[in-house]
């Protein structure tokens, strides 16, 4: 692997600051803003520095000013309006704030080229902020072929347990990261990618068809999976992560 990896100066490594964004919780008292700590740790391991990002009206200085990536971590689901859609009946808690943050913040980075991670939501928020639609609840709305019913993408075991198998383009980005073309993965999520943005590819798909893996066309680390790597040990999960905060290293 190693195909981010940059040394500094007399091969001292520089750890990387990466930006991760967070929840607000506006019902507890005082609110809070929240993130899992499985993120901080799985960056910490990577040799990264991770630094919580809450939602601000906007942001008037470069974002590379006081981090080297940004992670763009899961959460509730996205505003249907952003890609022209009336709310499901299935749509889930929204955040408009966090929303319209995280879409800023995402083509922030792009236009300054720094890397970009998306994890679950991440993956959708990423597909949206360059003008992609999601499925607002895969249960009622994700086709049916003849011969393939959907998986349970909400899985009910534990999510430091894998429970379904992700096909990966050979070649790709995650490909490469990763090292393999196939890999099981956990799932929590109601919310896919429908339509992937004009400037995306799609790398990976689980057995049914749904779409797992988006990334940038450009030779470039933008790159969003629909699971949940952060809380496996599996190797896989660690090598996306660990590739993620050398192309941060650049």
């Amino acid at each position: 692997m190693g195909i981010y990896w940059i040394k500094r100066e007399g091969g001292h490594r520089i750890k990387p600051v990466i930006g991760v964004t967070c929840c607000h919780d506006r019902k507890r008292k005082p609110d809070q803003y929240t993130l899992a700590g499985a993120y901080c740790r799985a960056i910490e391991k990577a040799d990264g520095v991770p630094v919580l990002l809450p939602a601000l009206v906007m942001l008037d200085r470069p974002l590379g000013s006081f981090c080297q990536g940004l992670l763009c971590s899961g959460g509730g689901d996205f505003d249907p309006a952003y890609f022209h859609e009336e709310p499901h009946p299935q749509l889930g808690t929204v955040d408009l704030e966090r929303d319209r943050w995280e879409i800023h913040l995402i083509r922030k980075a792009r236009a300054e080229g720094l890397p970009v991670l998306g994890i679950c939501r991440g993956i959708q928020a990423i597909n949206v902020a360059f003008g992609g639609t999601l499925y607002q609840d895969l249960p009622s709305q994700y086709p049916r072929g003849s011969n393939q019913s959907l998986l349970e993408h909400n899985q009910r075991i534990p999510g430091d347990q894998v429970s379904h198998r992700v096909t990966i383009t050979a070649g790709s980005l995650l490909s490469r990261v990763i090292g393999s073309t196939e890999i099981w993965t956990n799932s929590h999520h109601h919310q896919a990618v429908k339509d992937p943005a004009p400037e995306l590819r799609i790398t990976a798909r689980s057995d049914d068809g749904v779409i797992e893996g988006l990334e940038g066309s450009e030779d470039s680390f933008l790159l969003g999976v629909q699971w949940h790597p952060e809380r496996l040990a599996t190797p896989d999960a660690q090598w996306l992560f660990t590739g993620f905060i050398r192309a941060c290293q650049q």
